[in-house]
Formats: structure tokens, sequence, C-alpha cells
């Protein structure tokens, strides 16, 4: 009796969800059809198991009322599963449409100031929030040329709510300013995009906050100029660092290993957003995550055949203000969404 009284309340439930979200306009008729049917069948099944008997024993449920709740409790789960999932495929694409919106504005506004940047030249693109104190020390310090390569930067102001882009306007930089605030893989991607449309040779990416330090740019730049490799990332553990905590120090190690494993290629800091690409190397990545991207660079470079190698470079104190960053439990776990994400696809 307890398994029926329990068909009976996941029909109630799976009713109460479809009726909500068929008024919010997030299912169709069809889904709404199928999610009653699955709730009748437990209803029926709660009152009278011997009316399903045909049914079930056809999947290999054998008659008896408790294998026939149980069956259609387990079918009843995969199927609330499959809509749960294809809830968040729906809400990803809708988020994909919304941000590539946001991206075009905030292109087309950057082409309407007429920035004209010298083609062939090594575009640094820094991804920004709320970074308007850091910034003049990260520019100030930005090389002029490097390798013989005239530097630009690009600063992508991702929703930033302070004088980011103020600050780095008035000290040369280029500014994207986007409305909406995606995550810094969103950002350095829609750099790449003007960067590569500006003709870029090289791109450079860094962050904002002062940690990595732009005197390092010519040891990431110079292999791709010789044509030792296609990407170059700067490693800490190769150069210097000061360790936060222990947590994350033990982190990088194992997700250094696991992205040694995965992409075949040897890496030690799999966390650095301090690196540098050709623009045909960049053209062949695929990138879509929006904000643990890190990894999907490694493995996507790894996959495609890239040649990949890493460089010391000296990890600074942020300059001021607060991390950006979610706690290490939080980042340990988008780290590895993003890890796994990648390699199933």
């Amino acid at each position: 009796m307890g398994l029926r009284i329990f068909g009976a309340l996941v029909a109630a439930a799976l009713i109460g969800y479809a009726i909500r979200r068929y008024r919010r306009d997030e299912l169709r008729r069809g889904e709404v059809v199928v999610i009653a049917i699955v709730s009748l069948a437990l209803s029926v099944a709660a009152i009278d198991p011997d009316l399903l008997d045909p049914i079930l024993r056809s999947i290999g449920f054998e008659r008896g009322a408790r294998a026939r709740i149980i069956g259609l409790l387990v079918i009843s789960n995969l199927f609330t599963l499959f809509l749960l999932f294809r809830g968040f495929s729906r809400d990803d694409q809708l988020s994909g449409e919304v941000g590539n919106l946001v991206d075009y504005v905030a292109l087309k506004r950057l082409d309407d100031r007429g920035w004209s940047p010298i083609p062939g030249g090594c575009a640094v693109v820094i991804p920004a929030f709320n970074e308007e104190r850091n910034l003049p020390s990260v520019l100030n310090e930005m090389p002029t040329e490097v390798e013989g390569l005239p530097v630009y930067v690009i600063v992508i102001a991702d929703g930033c709510t302070d004088r980011t882009e103020e600050v780095s306007r008035a000290l040369g930089a280029h500014v994207i300013r986007r409305d909406l605030r995606r995550g810094s893989g969103a950002a350095v991607r829609l750099g790449y995009r003007a960067a590569l449309k500006a003709g870029a040779k090289v791109v450079v990416t860094l962050d904002a906050d002062g940690q990595h330090d732009p005197g390092d740019m010519a040891h990431l730049v110079k292999p791709l100029i010789v044509g030792d490799a296609d990407m170059v990332q700067g490693s800490r553990i190769l150069g210097s660092f000061e360790i936060e905590s222990r947590v994350r120090k033990h982190g990088v190690r194992i997700f250094a290993r696991m992205l040694t494993t995965l992409g075949r290629t040897k890496i030690t800091d799999p966390s650095t957003g301090y690196r540098a690409l050709t623009a045909d190397a960049l053209r062949h990545l695929d990138l879509r995550q929006d904000q643990f991207y890190v990894s999907e660079v490694i493995l996507d470079a790894a996959r495609k055949g890239l040649d990949v190698i890493e460089v010391p470079i000296t990890m600074r104190k942020r300059a001021s203000g607060s991390s950006k960053k979610p706690t290490s439990l939080r980042y340990a776990w988008g780290f590895s969404k993003a890890i796994v994400r990648t390699w199933l696809r």
C-alpha cells in the first residue's frame, strides 16, 4: 500500500510540474500530453495495479502489485530526468542566443568607434570585471612591442559597474563593453573574435588583476614566432608563485595530471589565464565554455593536433581588491564539469 500511495504522490507532482511549466510557456502541448499519460498510468496503478499488467509484463515486470508500482516509478523517473535534461539544454540554447546577441552589439559598438589596429600585430586580450583599480598598473607595464610585433590591448569590460571602461580607454586600450556579464571564458572568446577580425598575427591573454607580469610576454610569444609551438601556456609551477592555500595547491596538481592524461600533452599549470596563440591556431579552436574555459582551450588544442608547450611565468599577488573566483570547492566543481563536457564533446 505504501508504494501505491507513493506512486499517487509522484503522479500528483508530475501533474503540478506540467501545469506550472505550461503556464510559463516552458512546455509544449505534446510534452504535457506525455506527462499526463505517465501520471495517469501511475494513478491507475495506485488504484488498481492489475489494469496495467499486460504493459508491465511486456517490459519485464512480472505480476505483482509491488513490481508494477516499481516499474512505473522507474519509467516515470527516467521520463522526469529526460525532461530535466531537455530543459537544461533549452536553457543553455537560449542563454547562448542571448549571449550572441549581446556580443554582436558589443562588437558593433567597437566598430562604430572606428578602431583600426595594425594588421599583423600582437593583440593582448584582457577580460575584466570591475577592475578599475588594477588595470592602470597592468596597462602601464604593457610593452609597446614584443618580438618585433606591435602590441595593442583589447579590454573586455564584462558587465562592469565601475569605471573599468573609462580607465582602460584613457590608458590607450581598445575597450569592448558588454552589458551582460557572462564570465571570463565568454569575455576571452569575444576578445578573440575581435583580434582575428583585426588581423592579429599573435593573440595573448592575461588577467586584469595584476597577477600576470606583462614583462613575461616575450617568453610566451617567442616560441610562436620561431615556429616551436602553436600555443604557449604560462606556468607558475615552472616559474614562481605564492601558494594561496593547500587546497588550491593540491587541486592544481590533480587537474594538471588529469589534463595531461586526457590531452596527452604535458601540463603543469591547468588554470592559468596567461597564454599566447597564433591566429591560425586560434581559428582551429571550438570554444564554448563561458566561465571555466582554460581546460577547454588546452583539451581542444590537443585534440586538434596543435603543438602546446609551457614556459615559466611569475604569478604575483593580486594588486588590490578581492578575487572574483568562487570558493575552492565551487571552482573545482566548475572546472571538473568543463573538463568532462569538453572531453565528451
